[in-house]
């Protein structure tokens, strides 16, 4: 283990009141079970940001768009932002839906495109990863950058068919 692992390990068990030396080997036991719970997540986190990209917490995106709460809440609301929901019920935001710049902001016509996700996809998973799949209906390029080129119509006609196509 590491040495940063090592201390949050420590530091947890410290703040938690519980002494190593009063572990038990059936404590032991339920900590590394939850430590394998922790790592199996974190994997699959990293797989799903390997394909679309960072998630961002809640916090995250307020520091890179400046926004407030209420304005990220509006935003997911609007469409303007792809909220991500993990079985736990934990949230995440999808990095596909903002440009570039700082403060990021989201692409110009992603909002016409999650509206279509939106009915199809409760979790936003299968939109986040649409969006940055290449599509050959456009030209081998992600939705997510036909959507920065300025190709928004396009874009929006390939959302209505494949989300048509898992409808169907």
């Amino acid at each position: 283990m590491s040495t940063p692992l090592r201390d949050i390990v420590a530091a947890e068990l410290a703040a938690s009141g519980l002494d190593q030396t009063e572990l038990n080997p059936g404590d032991a036991a339920y900590v590394e079970n939850g430590i394998r719970g922790v790592l199996s997540g974190l994997k699959a986190r990293r797989a799903w940001e390997n394909h679309i990209g960072a998630i961002l917490t809640h916090k995250q995106v307020l520091e890179v768009t400046g926004w407030t709460k209420q304005a990220l809440s509006q935003a997911v609301r609007d469409h303007r932002v792809l909220r991500l929901k993990a079985e736990d019920g934990s949230a995440g935001y999808s990095v596909a839906g903002f440009d570039g710049a700082a403060p990021a902001r989201p692409i110009l016509g992603v909002k016409d495109v999650l509206r279509v996700w939106a009915d199809a996809d409760g979790t936003g998973w299968m939109a986040a990863s649409w969006m940055m799949t290449e599509q050959p209906e456009l030209g081998g390029r992600t939705p997510r950058q036909a959507l920065l080129d300025g190709d928004g119509p396009s874009v929006v006609d390939l959302a209505r068919a494949a989300t048509g196509r898992l409808a169907a």
